[in-house]
């Protein structure tokens, strides 16, 4: 009789497994499970890697229990890439408290593909007393002090009482002609006299924009989507100016992190990453040899959506040991230091996959990791390097690197610091990597020549940018304080052979740049083409939608058949543009110039596109809006709403709020084609809010802003 129960059991456990094998699985949960130290404003992302029905994200099938706390409630979105789901509980966790969290059997993939629920556990940092929060704070300052200490250099703080004084310093610049003439990016700081300035110089030298500003503009750079961003201390964000160098948004990191100055990329379909230091107090460091109350700083990655939802979380706690750390940073620990700064992230980037690569310089490491899983792909350099090195005779390869990028050719450069090696000195590198069988192979270097008897060495910050012409722009960083500051490069362009075509230094002061980089300068930008979206197609009528450029307050819209010569030109006020009486099965060519009265200037027009109408002999699903865009979004006092419709049919639109109450419903009967409502918001309060469009036959979800 027990070998028949056992046989039983046997089965059920087989039967489950094939039940679960042929259901879908989530590849990405954060925070991971069993996890500890998380912050109490944490939020909960899944990933299945399909295309998620949001239908199917009902929040009955969503359990969350504190051990202190109980039941939480909370509240599902689907990320605006369609695959990401992001659960946020209706309040904060608490301190020390184990979280359990139940997701049932129910979520779908688009397909249909019911998702297999998961159960998993976390838990919460515990209390922070104020000598602990104190220690957090020391640890910050050390954590930014240690590269000045480490270069030789002052780091007296900055007085603000003569930022009405600061003036650009004053700087020489060499050229051969033969550099790119683009502008020159950069924000100049030194420590004592607050003139501090995020600055944009022409290839000439020529003042183009300045502004002196001890707590905001580390990082000043024209960013991927086109916009200009730098890091502001006071907020501990990023803010984005437009061409008019007015702040327009600012970004901030999610689930209770404060971002820090080390890395912003934000492109046009509004995804960001950011990172921060993540410091554990008071942590047991005995058995590595080193103190038991240790205040040790960890790294953590974010990626975030276009509405500003956390859809990745990556920590070094969960991946990395603190023995990954090499020689000259397990130092500190031996030394009995009370800090341990961990791993040190400088630089992220996007690999041509779409997974990111992290430089994380106290490893003397690039990592690779996966957007989808979490997973470390691959590292390279530092004491788990994985890589085997070709045609690179330094030792250590590269040592207290910083601004890893990759370049149009595929390769891959970065500024070597040269950091606890012998000689120092720092260079610029350009690597081919092999992926698949692990091998980097050096193709090319720079190495300044000597000022005078001294090797031109950066032991911190630094940054290298190949440039449309073959040229490499590199700036050297925070120099050591043993080279003449009066003849010392602080930027410099070479070609591909090494011959300097152009170079900048500053004459009087030690001034310092984290990074410099050359950009053409373009105020009144064009759309950019990936923005342009073909929203709805008809027999005879389409609806064309574009992100909104820096500086521009309307628009010339072009349409032509394309065996046509002549274009007929529209002036367009909003990033949309709906044609009519379009002719039916026929191929038009389009392109959009952006107009900027406030500096009465004009781009040059788009890439030109095509679309071609329907034939009157295809029917479309009757009923079914082809589409819903909603503009502004965040909003302040109106909401326009516009959707095609196939058929004149009754809607209903409504908006709730996260609590799940209807705060606004309106019905009507839609026309065929183009319909436009606009909603009176003013008496909402602000929050994030869900509009719901129904019809006969669909239902459509977007989620807005009210400020």
């Amino acid at each position: 009789m027990r070998f028949q129960s056992t046989i039983c059991i046997a089965s059920l456990l087989l039967a489950v497994f094939i039940t679960n094998a042929a259901m879908a699985q989530f590849k990405y949960i954060s925070p991971v499970p069993g996890s500890t130290y998380h912050h109490p404003e944490t939020n909960i992302i899944l990933k299945n890697g399909g295309m998620i029905d949001v239908q199917s994200l009902n929040v009955d099938l969503i359990s969350i229990t504190g051990s202190t706390s109980g039941v939480y409630n909370c509240r599902v979105v689907l990320s605006d890439d369609g695959k990401t789901v992001v659960i946020y509980p209706l309040k904060k966790f608490s301190e020390g408290e184990q979280v359990i969290v139940n997701i049932a059997d129910g979520f779908r993939k688009k397909n249909g593909e019911i998702i297999s629920g998961t159960s998993f556990q976390f838990s919460i940092r515990p209390v922070y007393s104020p000598s602990d929060k104190a220690s957090i704070r020391s640890a910050l300052k050390y954590a930014k002090d240690i590269e000045f200490i480490d270069a030789g250099i002052p780091i007296d703080a900055p007085s603000n009482t003569v930022r009405d004084e600061c003036e650009m310093p004053d700087y020489v610049i060499t050229s051969t002609g033969n550099e790119l003439k683009q502008d020159v990016f950069y924000y100049n700081f030194r420590g004592g006299d607050g003139c501090f300035g995020k600055s944009i110089i022409s290839n000439e030298g020529d003042s183009i924009y300045a502004t002196f500003d001890v707590e905001r503009g580390i990082g000043f750079t024209l960013n991927r989507n086109g916009y200009l961003t730098y890091y502001n201390y006071v907020d501990s964000c990023f803010d984005m100016m437009d061409s008019s160098y007015n702040v327009v948004k600012q970004y901030f990191m999610g689930n209770g992190f404060r971002a820090d100055e080390h890395e912003f990329l934000i492109f046009p379909d509004g995804h960001s990453f950011m990172m921060c230091y993540d410091i554990h107090p008071n942590l047991d460091l005995s058995d590595l040899g080193g103190l038991d109350t240790v205040d040790v700083i960890g790294c953590v990655i974010q990626e975030l959506d276009a509405d500003q939802n956390v859809i990745f979380q990556w920590r070094t706690w969960d991946y990395m040991l603190y023995t990954d750390a090499i020689a000259w940073t397990e130092d500190d620990i031996a030394q009995g230091l009370p800090v341990f700064d961990w791993v040190h992230g400088n630089s992220i980037e996007v690999d041509t996959d779409g997974n990111i690569m992290v430089s994380f310089r106290h490893l003397c490491e690039i990592t690779k990791i996966n957007l989808a899983t979490g997973d470390i792909m691959w590292r390279m350099g530092g004491d788990i390097n994985q890589f085997t090195f070709v045609s690179d005779p330094d030792a250590k390869h590269f040592s207290g690197q910083h601004h890893f990028r990759i370049l149009d050719n595929g390769n891959y450069t970065l500024f070597n610091n040269g950091n606890n090696v012998t000689p120092n000195v720092s260079s610029a590198k350009e690597y081919q990597l092999d992926q698949v069988n692990k091998v980097a192979t050096m193709v090319w270097k720079y190495q300044h020549p000597m000022v005078g008897t001294v090797n031109v060495f950066g032991p911190a910050m630094g940054s290298v940018q190949r440039l449309s012409n073959g040229n490499t722009f590199i700036n050297w960083g925070l120099l050591a304080n043993n080279i003449n500051m009066n003849q010392a490069p602080r930027f410099s362009e070479v070609d591909a052979s090494g011959n300097i075509v152009w170079e900048f230094n500053f004459t009087n002061e030690y001034y310092i740049s984290y990074r410099a980089l050359k950009f053409d300068w373009n105020p009144c930008a064009p759309v950019v083409d990936a923005s342009f979206q073909l929203t709805f197609i008809n027999t005879d009528s389409a609806v064309i939608t574009w992100n909104q450029p820096n500086l521009n307050s309307s628009y010339i819209f072009q349409y032509k058949l394309i065996a046509s010569a002549n274009w007929i030109s529209i002036p367009v006020i909003t990033d949309m543009i709906s044609l009519d009486n379009l002719q039916p099965e026929s191929s038009y060519q389009w392109r959009v110039q952006s107009v900027c009265s406030s500096i009465n200037d004009s781009s040059v027009y788009s890439s030109i596109q095509e679309f071609t109408t329907l034939s009157t002999a295809v029917s479309l699903i009757s009923g079914e809006p082809v589409s819903i865009l909603i503009y502004p979004n965040p909003a302040d006092e109106n909401l326009m709403i516009s959707f095609s419709m196939n058929q004149s049919l009754p809607v209903t639109l409504s908006l709730t709020n996260f609590l799940g109450q209807e705060r606004l419903k309106e019905s009507w009967t839609s026309i065929f084609g183009i319909n436009n409502r606009l909603l009176d918001i003013k008496q909402l309060p602000a929050g994030v809010y869900v509009l719901t469009l129904k019809s006969l036959y669909s239902e459509s979800r977007k989620q807005i802003i009210i400020r």
